[in-house]
């Protein structure tokens, strides 16, 4: 008998274009989130974090999946130039200080 954790079953992934398009569907049946989530077979959780991202987005509350993965790559990336720029200014004051200059 075996728990949930390792039942076998993949977690399914959506694309953001099919995202949107259950989002429209939602939409156009005037916010039927359980209707939506019957016919395309998906939970009604999902859907509905679908369309509340959805919303947040338009009203500009919050960034979309997209954005927070951009995000958090930018925020990486700064850190390892800072990283390094912080190196590379200890190296310079350390050969400047160690070789006399050419006067």
């Amino acid at each position: 008998m075996s728990t949930g954790k390792g039942s076998g079953r993949s977690r399914r992934k959506f694309t953001p274009e099919f995202k949107a398009e259950v989002v429209a569907m939602v939409e156009a049946s005037g916010g039927k989130i359980a209707q939506v989530a019957r016919e395309m077979r998906l939970h009604d959780s999902s859907v509905g974090n679908w369309v509340r991202e959805a919303r947040e987005a338009k009203a500009g509350q919050a960034p979309t999946a997209a954005e927070r993965a951009e995000i958090r790559e930018l925020k990486a990336e700064l850190e390892r130039v800072t990283r390094e720029r912080d190196i590379l200014g200890k190296a310079v004051a350390y050969f400047s200080a160690s070789h006399p200059k050419n006067v």
